[in-house]
């Protein structure tokens, strides 16, 4: 079933299909800048762009997590990855998908993750807010650890406006810390 929606940016059509578990692999083993594809999903949906090309693939399964994963009402989005030439809104489209698909069969909570130079704005911009960051280390010019926790769930609350807050401010310092770190590498 393709369904069309109007992208905000370019003004062109974006199409949603679903993936079979190679499809999903195959497009993420090509093109995911540091993750293997995985070996099983739950599902994967695929964006399209207006000539009918697969430009990202979003991958949905249990949660990873060990803590997680015994939560039987979360998932997680494991992998998400969008072509560098597609529509700027491909990955809200595709989280947005996934995490409506979820909900509508009953889950109360998403998971997922991103590296600490990865800005989030797609999570951001479909709701999710940082739960936590791991802890960050700056060795040898590397920045090792930092990967950012986020989630969404079907509960409104009052506290949404904090939990944004909070979600801002983790990114803020960690934009701080990294710009830190790589100033005093420079001055060595």
């Amino acid at each position: 079933l393709l369904m069309p929606i109007n992208c905000r940016n370019k003004g062109a059509q974006m199409e949603h299909k679903n993936l079979n578990l190679k499809e999903s692999q195959d497009f993420i083993k090509k093109h995911h800048r540091h993750s293997k594809p995985l070996k099983r999903h739950m599902f994967s949906i695929g964006a399209l762009n207006d000539q009918g090309d697969l430009v990202g693939v979003v991958t949905v399964d249990n949660c990873s997590s060990g803590g997680w994963s015994k939560v039987r009402s979360y998932k997680e989005i494991r992998r998400l990855c969008i072509l560098p030439g597609a529509d700027p809104n491909t990955a809200s489209f595709l989280i947005g998908k996934a995490t409506t698909a979820l909900f509508a069969m009953g889950y109360k909570a998403v998971i997922t993750y991103t590296l600490p130079e990865e800005n989030g704005a797609s999570l951001k911009g479909a709701g999710f807010n940082i739960y936590k960051r791991s802890t960050m280390r700056y060795v040898d010019g590397n920045l090792q650890g930092g990967k950012y926790t986020w989630y969404k769930t079907t509960k409104k609350t009052e506290q949404l406006e904090e939990e944004r807050k909070f979600t801002n401010e983790c990114i803020d310092n960690t934009k701080k810390i990294i710009n830190m770190w790589e100033k005093n590498e420079k001055l060595n």
